[in-house]
């Protein structure tokens, strides 16, 4: 009886064996490693540039004056050299003035500031408010001085008539604008409308 059991128990002992030397053998450490080391080498040349790339991004926030903005994008990218800024694509913003003027701002691109929460638009920027529109190849949105920097080839639309400039400043809080144009020799055109 005790040698039954003694070659059961040497049996099982040797199945074991078997099992782990087959299934654990350093041919599949060696595959497995060298998987490891070239989605490493991948990812260190995705993190070189970008840390991270984010879809559907959105970015709120306010300021001591009783603004509040809402910056939509479909993508935001993240450098590693520069984590403060995100890098947007097809954007979309709400910004909502405490007097309850609401203005929305369409872009392809732009780059928001996560630390000032000031914004660049650039390419196709569209600025609308209430049966005003704003059409510009770039748009600095200054979030702490409530300022609105619209510059070349700008284009107005409204009620009161059209212009064409170079550049125009809108002080959100005052309701006030200043339109230039870059050569002093150079002419706002003005439409007006009665």
């Amino acid at each position: 009886m005790k040698k039954n059991r003694v070659i059961q128990f040497s049996l099982v002992i040797v199945i074991i064996i078997l099992f782990f030397t087959t299934y654990y053998s350093g041919d599949k450490d060696e595959i497995i490693n060298a998987n490891k080391n070239s989605s490493t080498e991948n990812a260190s040349k995705l993190t070189e540039e970008t840390s991270n790339i984010i879809e559907g991004v959105n970015y709120t926030g306010s300021n001591n004056k009783g603004t509040f903005f809402e910056i939509n994008s479909a993508t935001a990218e993240l450098k590693r050299n520069e984590p403060n800024l995100s890098q947007l694509q097809d954007v979309f913003v709400v910004i909502k003035l405490r007097n309850l003027r609401i203005i929305h701002i369409e872009a392809d691109a732009g780059i928001f500031n996560k630390v000032t929460n000031d914004s660049e638009f650039f390419g196709n920027v569209k600025i609308t408010e209430q049966d005003n529109v704003i059409t510009c190849d770039n748009l600095d949105y200054y979030n702490s001085k409530n300022l609105l920097q619209a510059y070349n080839n700008v284009t107005y639309a409204g009620k009161k008539g059209d212009l064409i400039a170079d550049q125009v400043l809108v002080d959100l809080l005052n309701n006030e604008a200043n339109i230039s144009m870059f050569e002093k020799g150079d002419k706002v055109k003005a439409k007006y409308k009665n």
